[in-house]
Protein backbone atom coordinates (compact mmCIF):
# COMPACT_ATOMS: atom_id res chain seq x y z
CA UNK A 1 0.00 0.00 0.00
CA UNK A 2 1.44 3.33 -1.06
CA UNK A 3 2.01 5.97 1.60
CA UNK A 4 0.08 9.21 1.71
CA UNK A 5 3.17 11.11 0.61
CA UNK A 6 3.57 8.90 -2.47
CA UNK A 7 -0.07 9.23 -3.46
CA UNK A 8 -0.04 12.99 -3.04
CA UNK A 9 3.20 13.26 -5.04
CA UNK A 10 1.79 11.16 -7.89
CA UNK A 11 -1.40 13.21 -7.93
CA UNK A 12 0.45 16.55 -8.00
CA UNK A 13 2.91 15.36 -10.66
CA UNK A 14 0.10 14.03 -12.86
CA UNK A 15 -1.75 17.32 -12.63
CA UNK A 16 1.39 19.31 -13.43
CA UNK A 17 2.37 17.12 -16.41
CA UNK A 18 -1.11 16.94 -17.92
CA UNK A 19 -1.59 20.68 -17.54
CA UNK A 20 1.69 21.51 -19.25
CA UNK A 21 1.16 18.98 -22.06
CA UNK A 22 -2.31 20.29 -22.82
CA UNK A 23 -1.03 23.88 -22.66
CA UNK A 24 1.89 23.12 -25.00
CA UNK A 25 -0.30 21.26 -27.49
CA UNK A 26 -2.90 24.01 -27.61
CA UNK A 27 -0.26 26.74 -27.85
CA UNK A 28 1.59 24.93 -30.67
CA UNK A 29 -1.61 24.42 -32.64
CA UNK A 30 -2.64 28.05 -32.25
CA UNK A 31 0.83 29.30 -33.22
CA UNK A 32 0.90 27.15 -36.39
CA UNK A 33 -2.62 28.20 -37.37
CA UNK A 34 -1.94 31.89 -36.77
CA UNK A 35 1.37 31.77 -38.63
CA UNK A 36 -0.25 30.17 -41.70
CA UNK A 37 -2.99 32.79 -41.74
CA UNK A 38 -0.37 35.50 -41.51
CA UNK A 39 1.57 34.07 -44.44
CA UNK A 40 -1.54 33.74 -46.62
CA UNK A 41 -2.58 37.32 -45.95
CA UNK A 42 0.83 38.60 -47.08
CA UNK A 43 0.47 36.83 -50.47
CA UNK A 44 -2.38 39.11 -51.53
CA UNK A 45 -1.04 42.47 -52.85
CA UNK A 46 -2.36 45.64 -51.41
CA UNK A 47 -4.28 48.10 -53.69
CA UNK A 48 -3.44 51.81 -53.69
CA UNK A 49 -6.65 53.79 -53.57
CA UNK A 50 -7.08 57.29 -54.98
CA UNK A 51 -5.57 59.91 -52.72
CA UNK A 52 -2.53 57.83 -51.81
CA UNK A 53 -4.29 55.64 -49.26
CA UNK A 54 -3.56 51.90 -49.10
CA UNK A 55 -6.78 50.00 -49.47
CA UNK A 56 -7.21 46.54 -48.00
CA UNK A 57 -6.88 43.74 -50.48
CA UNK A 58 -10.07 42.74 -52.18
CA UNK A 59 -11.85 39.69 -50.98
CA UNK A 60 -11.18 36.71 -53.10
CA UNK A 61 -12.51 33.25 -53.14
CA UNK A 62 -10.60 30.73 -51.01
CA UNK A 63 -7.93 29.09 -52.97
CA UNK A 64 -5.81 26.08 -52.43
CA UNK A 65 -3.07 26.58 -49.84
CA UNK A 66 0.42 26.36 -51.16
CA UNK A 67 3.11 24.51 -49.21
CA UNK A 68 5.22 26.60 -46.82
CA UNK A 69 8.77 27.39 -47.81
CA UNK A 70 11.96 26.34 -46.03
CA UNK A 71 12.29 29.58 -44.07
CA UNK A 72 8.68 29.47 -43.07
CA UNK A 73 8.95 25.86 -41.88
CA UNK A 74 12.13 26.72 -39.94
CA UNK A 75 10.37 29.64 -38.27
CA UNK A 76 7.39 27.47 -37.40
CA UNK A 77 9.67 24.73 -36.04
CA UNK A 78 11.51 27.19 -33.82
CA UNK A 79 8.25 28.51 -32.44
CA UNK A 80 7.08 24.96 -31.68
CA UNK A 81 10.41 24.07 -30.05
CA UNK A 82 10.29 27.22 -27.93
CA UNK A 83 6.78 26.45 -26.76
CA UNK A 84 7.69 22.89 -25.79
CA UNK A 85 10.90 24.00 -24.09
CA UNK A 86 9.00 26.56 -22.02
CA UNK A 87 6.30 24.11 -21.07
CA UNK A 88 8.97 21.51 -20.24
CA UNK A 89 10.61 23.92 -17.81
CA UNK A 90 7.18 24.72 -16.39
CA UNK A 91 6.47 20.99 -15.99
CA UNK A 92 9.77 20.41 -14.19
CA UNK A 93 9.11 23.33 -11.88
CA UNK A 94 5.58 22.00 -11.25
CA UNK A 95 6.92 18.53 -10.39
CA UNK A 96 9.45 19.96 -7.94
CA UNK A 97 6.79 22.16 -6.39
CA UNK A 98 4.44 19.18 -6.13
CA UNK A 99 7.07 17.08 -4.35
CA UNK A 100 7.80 19.94 -1.94
CA UNK A 101 4.11 20.49 -1.21
CA UNK A 102 3.54 16.77 -0.66
CA UNK A 103 6.46 16.59 1.75
CA UNK A 104 5.31 19.70 3.60
CA UNK A 105 1.75 18.44 3.92
CA UNK A 106 2.67 14.91 5.01
CA UNK A 107 5.53 15.74 7.40
CA UNK A 108 3.25 16.78 10.32
CA UNK A 109 1.17 13.65 9.82
CA UNK A 110 4.32 11.52 9.84
CA UNK A 111 5.47 13.21 13.05
CA UNK A 112 2.09 12.52 14.64
CA UNK A 113 2.29 8.89 13.54
CA UNK A 114 5.73 8.42 15.09
CA UNK A 115 4.58 10.02 18.35
CA UNK A 116 1.42 7.89 18.43
CA UNK A 117 3.50 4.74 18.02
CA UNK A 118 5.66 5.80 20.98
CA UNK A 119 2.53 6.23 23.10
CA UNK A 120 1.20 2.86 21.92
CA UNK A 121 4.43 1.26 23.20
CA UNK A 122 3.90 2.89 26.59
CA UNK A 123 6.47 5.64 26.21
CA UNK A 124 6.33 9.42 26.34
CA UNK A 125 7.13 11.04 22.98
CA UNK A 126 8.73 14.47 22.62
CA UNK A 127 6.41 17.31 21.58
CA UNK A 128 5.41 17.24 17.93
CA UNK A 129 6.78 20.30 16.05
CA UNK A 130 4.07 22.89 15.40
CA UNK A 131 4.34 24.79 12.13
CA UNK A 132 1.87 27.18 10.51
CA UNK A 133 -1.74 27.96 11.35
CA UNK A 134 -3.75 25.38 9.39
CA UNK A 135 -5.92 22.46 10.53
CA UNK A 136 -2.98 20.05 10.75
CA UNK A 137 -1.18 22.54 12.99
CA UNK A 138 -4.19 22.67 15.28
CA UNK A 139 -4.21 18.87 15.32
CA UNK A 140 -0.54 18.90 16.36
CA UNK A 141 -1.27 21.35 19.17
CA UNK A 142 -4.16 19.22 20.42
CA UNK A 143 -1.96 16.12 20.23
CA UNK A 144 0.76 17.82 22.29
CA UNK A 145 -1.80 18.85 24.91
CA UNK A 146 -3.11 15.29 25.01
CA UNK A 147 0.44 13.93 25.38
CA UNK A 148 1.16 16.31 28.26
CA UNK A 149 -2.08 15.31 29.95
CA UNK A 150 -1.31 11.61 29.50
CA UNK A 151 2.18 12.09 30.93
CA UNK A 152 0.78 14.01 33.92
CA UNK A 153 -1.89 11.35 34.50
CA UNK A 154 0.70 8.59 34.28
CA UNK A 155 2.96 10.36 36.75
CA UNK A 156 0.00 10.94 39.04
CA UNK A 157 -0.98 7.28 38.79
CA UNK A 158 2.55 6.19 39.71
CA UNK A 159 2.62 8.52 42.69
CA UNK A 160 -0.80 7.27 43.75
CA UNK A 161 0.26 3.62 43.65
CA UNK A 162 3.49 4.39 45.48
CA UNK A 163 1.61 6.42 48.07
CA UNK A 164 -1.04 3.76 48.59
CA UNK A 165 1.61 1.08 49.07
CA UNK A 166 3.51 3.33 51.47
CA UNK A 167 0.45 4.27 53.51
CA UNK A 168 -0.89 0.71 53.71
CA UNK A 169 2.44 -0.79 54.71
CA UNK A 170 2.70 0.81 58.16
CA UNK A 171 -0.74 -0.06 59.65
CA UNK A 172 -0.64 -3.53 58.12
CA UNK A 173 2.83 -4.11 59.56
CA UNK A 174 1.63 -2.99 62.99
CA UNK A 175 -1.43 -5.23 62.82
CA UNK A 176 0.54 -8.19 61.47
CA UNK A 177 3.37 -7.86 63.99
CA UNK A 178 1.02 -7.49 66.97
CA UNK A 179 -1.12 -10.46 65.96
CA UNK A 180 1.92 -12.66 65.30
CA UNK A 181 3.29 -11.75 68.74
CA UNK A 182 -0.01 -12.68 70.33
CA UNK A 183 -0.14 -15.98 68.42
CA UNK A 184 3.41 -16.83 69.49
CA UNK A 185 2.50 -15.86 73.08
CA UNK A 186 5.23 -13.28 73.07
CA UNK A 187 2.72 -10.47 73.60
CA UNK A 188 -0.27 -10.51 75.86
CA UNK A 189 -3.60 -9.48 74.33
CA UNK A 190 -3.94 -6.51 76.65
CA UNK A 191 -6.59 -3.81 76.18
CA UNK A 192 -3.89 -1.33 75.11
CA UNK A 193 -2.65 -3.60 72.30
CA UNK A 194 -6.20 -4.35 71.18
CA UNK A 195 -6.88 -0.60 71.13
CA UNK A 196 -3.78 -0.15 68.96
CA UNK A 197 -5.04 -2.76 66.51
CA UNK A 198 -8.44 -1.05 66.46
CA UNK A 199 -6.93 2.37 65.72
CA UNK A 200 -4.83 0.93 62.91
CA UNK A 201 -7.87 -0.78 61.40
CA UNK A 202 -9.78 2.52 61.57
CA UNK A 203 -6.88 4.21 59.78
CA UNK A 204 -7.04 1.58 57.04
CA UNK A 205 -10.80 1.99 56.69
CA UNK A 206 -10.46 5.76 56.44
CA UNK A 207 -7.68 5.45 53.88
CA UNK A 208 -9.81 3.17 51.70
CA UNK A 209 -12.79 5.51 51.99
CA UNK A 210 -10.66 8.53 51.08
CA UNK A 211 -9.17 6.72 48.08
CA UNK A 212 -12.62 5.83 46.84
CA UNK A 213 -13.92 9.39 47.20
CA UNK A 214 -10.84 10.83 45.54
CA UNK A 215 -10.93 8.45 42.58
CA UNK A 216 -14.64 9.08 41.98
CA UNK A 217 -14.23 12.85 42.26
CA UNK A 218 -11.26 13.00 39.89
CA UNK A 219 -13.10 10.77 37.39
CA UNK A 220 -16.17 13.01 37.53
CA UNK A 221 -18.33 10.12 38.75
CA UNK A 222 -18.93 11.30 42.32
CA UNK A 223 -22.66 11.82 42.71
CA UNK A 224 -23.52 15.01 44.55
CA UNK A 225 -26.92 15.66 46.11
CA UNK A 226 -27.19 19.37 45.35
CA UNK A 227 -29.59 21.33 47.51
CA UNK A 228 -30.27 25.01 47.95
CA UNK A 229 -28.89 25.42 51.48
CA UNK A 230 -27.61 28.00 53.92
CA UNK A 231 -24.01 26.92 54.42
CA UNK A 232 -23.72 28.62 57.83
CA UNK A 233 -25.61 26.04 59.95
CA UNK A 234 -23.84 23.15 58.21
CA UNK A 235 -20.43 24.64 58.97
CA UNK A 236 -21.32 25.40 62.60
CA UNK A 237 -22.57 21.84 63.19
CA UNK A 238 -19.37 20.42 61.74
CA UNK A 239 -17.21 22.64 63.91
CA UNK A 240 -19.13 21.62 67.04
CA UNK A 241 -18.30 18.00 66.25
CA UNK A 242 -14.61 18.90 65.84
CA UNK A 243 -14.38 20.85 69.10
CA UNK A 244 -13.24 17.78 71.14
CA UNK A 245 -10.33 17.23 68.72
CA UNK A 246 -9.19 20.83 69.21
CA UNK A 247 -9.48 20.53 72.99
CA UNK A 248 -7.50 17.28 72.97
CA UNK A 249 -4.63 19.02 71.17
CA UNK A 250 -4.95 22.22 73.25
CA UNK A 251 -5.82 24.29 70.19
CA UNK A 252 -8.30 27.18 70.38
CA UNK A 253 -11.03 26.88 67.75
CA UNK A 254 -12.68 30.21 66.89
CA UNK A 255 -15.73 30.49 64.66
CA UNK A 256 -16.96 33.58 62.83
CA UNK A 257 -19.95 32.48 60.75
CA UNK A 258 -22.75 35.03 60.26
CA UNK A 259 -26.34 34.00 60.66
CA UNK A 260 -27.49 35.22 57.26
CA UNK A 261 -25.60 34.03 54.20
CA UNK A 262 -26.63 33.70 50.55
CA UNK A 263 -28.00 30.28 49.75
CA UNK A 264 -25.82 28.11 47.56
CA UNK A 265 -26.31 24.85 45.68
CA UNK A 266 -24.23 22.28 47.55
CA UNK A 267 -24.23 18.74 48.87
CA UNK A 268 -24.48 19.10 52.69
CA UNK A 269 -22.54 15.89 53.38
CA UNK A 270 -19.70 16.86 51.03
CA UNK A 271 -19.68 20.37 52.48
CA UNK A 272 -19.19 18.86 55.94
CA UNK A 273 -16.37 16.72 54.53
CA UNK A 274 -14.64 19.80 53.09
CA UNK A 275 -14.85 21.70 56.38
CA UNK A 276 -13.80 18.66 58.42
CA UNK A 277 -10.72 17.97 56.29
CA UNK A 278 -9.59 21.61 56.37
CA UNK A 279 -10.09 22.02 60.10
CA UNK A 280 -8.51 18.67 60.99
CA UNK A 281 -5.51 19.56 58.84
CA UNK A 282 -5.20 22.94 60.57
CA UNK A 283 -5.51 21.44 64.07
CA UNK A 284 -2.88 18.73 63.37
CA UNK A 285 -0.24 21.22 62.31
CA UNK A 286 -0.96 23.86 64.95
CA UNK A 287 1.12 23.51 68.14
CA UNK A 288 -0.58 23.49 71.58
CA UNK A 289 -1.79 26.95 72.54
CA UNK A 290 -2.29 27.94 68.90
CA UNK A 291 -5.49 29.12 67.25
CA UNK A 292 -7.57 27.89 64.35
CA UNK A 293 -10.08 30.41 63.01
CA UNK A 294 -12.96 29.60 60.66
CA UNK A 295 -14.67 32.54 58.96
CA UNK A 296 -17.40 32.79 56.35
CA UNK A 297 -18.79 35.69 54.40
CA UNK A 298 -20.79 36.66 51.36
CA UNK A 299 -19.12 37.83 48.20
CA UNK A 300 -21.13 39.88 45.73
CA UNK A 301 -19.15 38.41 42.82
CA UNK A 302 -18.13 34.89 43.79
CA UNK A 303 -20.90 33.79 46.15
CA UNK A 304 -19.87 32.45 49.59
CA UNK A 305 -16.31 32.42 50.89
CA UNK A 306 -14.98 30.06 53.58
CA UNK A 307 -11.55 30.62 55.16
CA UNK A 308 -9.70 28.35 57.60
CA UNK A 309 -6.68 30.04 59.19
CA UNK A 310 -4.21 28.68 61.73
CA UNK A 311 -1.14 29.78 63.63
CA UNK A 312 0.72 26.59 62.86
CA UNK A 313 4.11 25.83 61.38
CA UNK A 314 3.17 27.10 57.93
CA UNK A 315 4.15 25.78 54.51
CA UNK A 316 7.31 26.53 52.61
CA UNK A 317 6.87 28.41 49.31
CA UNK A 318 8.49 25.51 47.43
CA UNK A 319 5.77 23.14 48.70
CA UNK A 320 2.74 25.33 47.95
CA UNK A 321 2.29 24.25 44.28
CA UNK A 322 2.07 20.58 45.36
CA UNK A 323 0.09 20.85 48.58
CA UNK A 324 -3.14 19.57 46.99
CA UNK A 325 -1.54 16.43 45.55
CA UNK A 326 -2.51 13.14 47.10
CA UNK A 327 -0.07 11.74 49.69
CA UNK A 328 1.99 14.93 49.56
CA UNK A 329 3.23 16.05 52.95
CA UNK A 330 5.38 19.13 53.38
CA UNK A 331 6.57 17.92 56.79
CA UNK A 332 7.48 14.26 56.42
CA UNK A 333 8.72 14.01 60.00
CA UNK A 334 5.22 14.65 61.30
CA UNK A 335 3.39 12.46 58.78
CA UNK A 336 2.78 9.57 61.13
CA UNK A 337 2.22 11.54 64.31
CA UNK A 338 -0.46 13.67 62.65
CA UNK A 339 -2.65 10.65 62.03
CA UNK A 340 -3.74 11.75 58.54
CA UNK A 341 -3.92 9.73 55.37
CA UNK A 342 -2.32 12.34 53.13
CA UNK A 343 -5.49 12.62 51.03
CA UNK A 344 -7.44 15.30 52.89
CA UNK A 345 -6.40 18.33 50.85
CA UNK A 346 -6.60 16.42 47.56
CA UNK A 347 -10.18 15.45 48.42
CA UNK A 348 -10.98 19.04 49.37
CA UNK A 349 -9.77 20.32 46.01
CA UNK A 350 -11.71 17.67 44.08
CA UNK A 351 -14.93 18.27 46.02
CA UNK A 352 -14.70 22.05 45.74
CA UNK A 353 -14.13 21.85 41.98
CA UNK A 354 -17.07 19.41 41.72
CA UNK A 355 -19.18 22.20 43.25
CA UNK A 356 -17.85 24.63 40.64
CA UNK A 357 -15.77 26.48 43.24
CA UNK A 358 -12.10 27.29 43.84
CA UNK A 359 -9.66 26.60 46.65
CA UNK A 360 -6.44 28.49 47.37
CA UNK A 361 -3.80 28.58 50.07
CA UNK A 362 -1.69 31.39 51.48
CA UNK A 363 1.09 30.35 53.82
CA UNK A 364 4.63 30.97 54.99
CA UNK A 365 6.91 29.10 57.36
CA UNK A 366 6.32 30.27 60.93
CA UNK A 367 3.33 32.41 59.97
CA UNK A 368 0.62 29.79 59.67
CA UNK A 369 -1.66 28.97 56.75
CA UNK A 370 -4.98 30.18 55.37
CA UNK A 371 -7.07 27.96 53.11
CA UNK A 372 -9.79 29.84 51.24
CA UNK A 373 -12.71 28.09 49.55
CA UNK A 374 -15.10 29.99 47.30
CA UNK A 375 -18.48 28.51 46.45
CA UNK A 376 -20.17 29.96 43.37
CA UNK A 377 -23.66 31.26 43.00
CA UNK A 378 -26.45 28.79 42.51
CA UNK A 379 -26.52 29.04 38.71
CA UNK A 380 -22.78 28.24 38.37
CA UNK A 381 -23.02 25.29 40.75
CA UNK A 382 -25.85 23.80 38.69
CA UNK A 383 -23.73 24.10 35.54
CA UNK A 384 -20.85 22.31 37.27
CA UNK A 385 -23.13 19.43 38.21
CA UNK A 386 -24.46 19.17 34.64
CA UNK A 387 -20.90 19.06 33.32
CA UNK A 388 -20.06 16.19 35.70
CA UNK A 389 -23.08 14.17 34.62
Amino acid sequence: MRSLRTRLSIAFIAIAVLTTVFSATFASYQARRTFRQYVERREVPAVQAPGGRIAPPPRTEPRERRPLGARELLFQSRIRDGIWAGTGVAALFGVLLALWLAHRMVRPVADLTVAARVIARGGTPPPVPVRGQDEITELARAFNRMTERLAADEEQRRRLFAGVAHELRTPLSVIQGTLEGMLDRVLEPSPERIATLHSQSLLLARLITDLRDLSLAQAGQLRLNFQAIDAGPVVRETLEALAPLAEERSVVLRVDVPRALPRIDADPDRLRQIVQNLVENAVRFTPPGGTVRVTMGADDVDGVRLAVSDTGVGIDAADLPYIFRHFYRADQSRARSSGGTGLGLAIVKSLVEAHGGRVAVDSAVGRGSTFTVTFPRRREAAKAQEAMV
